[in-house]
């Protein structure tokens, strides 16, 4: 009959200490319930991470708490918690003052792969786009003109990249990530010939496909990732050829297909969910050929309606930012 009494004394109290309190989540790996307010004291036991405290009402004011909070252990026994490890739970605008997670935990003595930091509230960090400016080698090949060239004036492929992916699902220490890349760059070609007529080349490229990339290492400041896919390209080219009397200008369009593969380093939280990337991407142009359907004015100048393309490789280096969201 007394250990009845007891188990009912034990709920009432605990019950009535529940009304008067509010919950509160522990935000470290591990904190201990002590026997005193002080971290010298006697460790009673500890919680883990995600499971919930009682924390008095009146101890919590202007949404600020004191150094060490009274509470219960499992036993219903007196303790005290320190406050830096829990986060209240009121309901009200004070909620927002306190953190979600500490910069760093003192209680965390795992090595390798922690729980997302952000456990266990939402983690909105596994979204993540990209843009960068990227700059490569001119891989188009000249058209078939009448008459020989003297030189040729050659400049870098230049224009910008995007990378929109997602974490995938079963993927439980973030290091996977699907999505897209594109790409949109252009590049201008000068053609001076022996009998002094003049070709300008401006050739534009739209690049789009799937991509895929695996993060091989990854720290609190830095990743470095991996990523291979392919593209769907569109070529359009501007060709205008200039004699001392005559000129024109013809469009020529066409499609091709690139397998590609990318190392990249991220230098993370530069500012808030921002990091810094760079890296390059090495790209296999498949043989393709881009055509026009504009009938010459001057066929003199002009050799074929076409522009034929072998296998071409190209290396690209690029910087940009990335946006976790």
């Amino acid at each position: 009959m007394r250990k009845y009494f007891f188990h009912l004394f034990t709920f009432l109290a605990l019950s009535t200490q529940a009304a008067q309190a509010y919950d509160g989540v522990v935000i470290v790996l591990e904190a201990p319930l002590l026997k005193g307010p002080s971290l010298s004291s006697t460790v009673l036991q500890t919680i883990r991470k995600g499971e919930r405290v009682f924390i008095p009402r009146e101890y919590y004011v202007d949404g600020t708490l004191p150094d060490f909070v009274p509470t219960f252990d499992r036993a219903g026994n007196p303790a005290f918690i320190p406050a830096k490890y829990v986060k209240v739970i009121s309901g009200t605008d004070n909620e927002s003052k306190q953190p979600i997670r500490l910069a760093h935990d003192p209680t965390d003595y795992r090595i390798e792969e922690p729980i997302p930091s952000t456990y266990p509230f939402e983690d909105r960090s596994f979204l993540r786009a990209s843009i960068s400016f990227i700059v490569g080698n001119n891989t188009t090949s000249p058209y078939s003109y009448n008459s020989s060239f003297d030189k040729q004036k050659y400049r870098a492929e230049m224009g910008g990249r995007l990378v929109i992916s997602h974490k995938i699902s079963y993927d439980k220490y973030d290091r996977f990530y699907f999505g897209m890349i594109g790409f949109i760059t252009s590049s201008k070609n000068t053609v001076e010939f022996k009998n002094d007529n003049v070709a300008e080349e401006s050739r534009d490229l739209i690049r789009v496909g799937p991509w895929f990339t695996y993060d091989a290492y990854k720290s609190d400041k830095y990743r470095l990732a991996i990523g291979t896919g392919f593209t769907f390209n569109y070529h359009r080219s501007t060709l205008f050829i200039d004699n001392a009397s005559i000129g024109e200008e013809r469009i020529f369009s066409g499609f091709s297909l690139s397998p590609m593969t990318s190392t990249s380093l991220q230098i993370t939280e530069v500012f808030p969910n921002t990091d810094l990337i760079g890296g390059v991407d090495l790209s296999l142009f498949l043989p393709h050929s881009v055509k026009t359907t504009d009938q010459p004015t001057y066929p003199e100048l002009w050799s074929e309606d076409q522009i034929s393309s072998g296998l071409k490789a190209q290396a690209s280096v690029f910087v940009g930012v990335q946006v976790r969201y």
